[in-house]
């Protein structure tokens, strides 16, 4: 099961029969697999001690994570206006210890696609690595095309592209705890695998982070992906497209509001008129639950099934319109919400006390009193 999984999501994705892949338990261990196999690339086939990698601020903290746990070496590249990485930073940047360039296929704040065919051409003229996070996007990107919307290229038909991730669990419709991580040469999987032979419990092989894994999410993946098919994908597609154009008209409707980005399917939205946090008050009060952004301030909906319903799209603009002369007059002139990732847009205390708050939280939801 784990094989034909990786093999329709390379089909998905335009792989070849020189692309290999894992199954993982999520966007963050297929972000952070890959910048391993980067990292043990540079060592054993470069032979660079310190390997570097170069990634987008828009980049998912996953990466942050890899590179904090696999002592990475990294550079963090700035977005133009809009939200795309800098190529010419990029370019500027790539020195005699850089293994591997990082994209984004669609970006968690805004939707954005990176430009990779640009990457991919950089790559390929320094010998580098390219990693596309389709975490969020990849499996509802794979069928824009199809249906009539033009995108930036993004997947393995773009040269130099030699890793892509796309998360199961998110467009491909599998329970929580599934994504694809593929490599192209299957050859760079290899870096990744944990092999010791001189264990007293015997040959141990390894082939990803994960020891233990639960079957039952391992066939539940399978099962989806089966019972949707490329057909079934392609027509919650083309409701979740035709969705955004709706939410993406109500915004455009409001002088007051902006959009962020050119996704198809996460709209994005700020302002320079009002404070986008008391419109998220308002919809909030209205029953409406948006992620805050920062950098800039911005709110974004990330259109998913349950909205292609009738009538969603109708209710989000009224509410929207009473958002925003919600905003023009708010009752208090600081906002209750802001931007916190997962959080939905909960409050964000002063800077000197988030990591602590933070940390507090973490050690809460993780605790309980006695048992009895």
């Amino acid at each position: 099961m784990e094989a034909e999984i990786i093999a329709m999501t390379a089909d998905i994705l335009h792989g070849d029969e020189n692309t290999g892949g894992l199954v993982t338990s999520g966007g963050t261990e297929s972000l952070v697999t890959a910048m391993l196999a980067y990292r043990e690339w540079g060592r054993n086939t470069r032979g660079i001690a310190r390997p570097q990698i170069i990634m987008p601020v828009t980049a998912h903290p996953a990466h942050s994570k890899a590179f904090h746990w696999f002592d990475i070496d990294t550079i963090i590249a700035p977005v133009d206006e809009n939200q795309k990485v800098d190529l010419d930073f990029v370019r500027a940047h790539i020195g005699p210890n850089t293994v591997a360039l990082v994209g984004t296929a669609g970006t968690y704040p805004h939707g954005v696609i990176d430009p990779i065919p640009e990457l991919g051409r950089i790559a390929l003229e320094h010998g580098l690595g390219l990693h596309v996070d389709g975490c969020l996007g990849g499996f509802i990107l794979a069928w824009a095309s199809d249906l009539g919307y033009d995108h930036t290229p993004f997947d393995l038909s773009v040269p130099g592209v030699t890793s892509i991730s796309a998360d199961t669990h998110k467009y491909g419709y599998a329970l929580k705890g599934s994504s694809v991580l593929l490599f192209r040469p299957k050859e760079l999987r290899r870096e990744q695998y944990l092999l010791i032979d001189g264990w007293p419990g015997g040959a141990y092989a390894s082939p990803g982070m994960g020891g233990s894994r639960s079957g039952g999410l391992i066939s539940a993946t399978w099962a989806s992906m089966l019972s949707f098919g490329k057909s079934g994908y392609r027509s919650i597609a083309k409701d979740i497209f035709r969705t955004a154009d709706e939410i993406r008209a109500a915004v455009v409707s409001h002088p007051e509001l902006k959009l962020v980005g050119d996704s198809l399917w996460n709209i994005a939205f700020g302002s320079d008129e009002l404070d986008i946090f008391h419109v998220n008050d308002g919809l909030a009060d209205l029953g409406w639950r948006m992620n805050g952004l920062q950098l800039p301030p911005a709110l974004h909906f990330c259109i998913t099934r349950p909205n292609t319903q009738p009538g969603v799209t109708a209710d989000f603009a009224r509410d929207l319109a009473r958002a925003v002369s919600y905003a023009q007059n708010p009752p208090n002139p600081r906002p209750r919400s802001g931007a916190m990732y997962g959080a939905g847009g909960a409050a964000r205390p002063p800077r000197e006390q988030l990591a602590k708050a933070s940390a507090d939280r973490l050690d809460a939801i993780h605790e309980v009193g006695p048992l009895t």
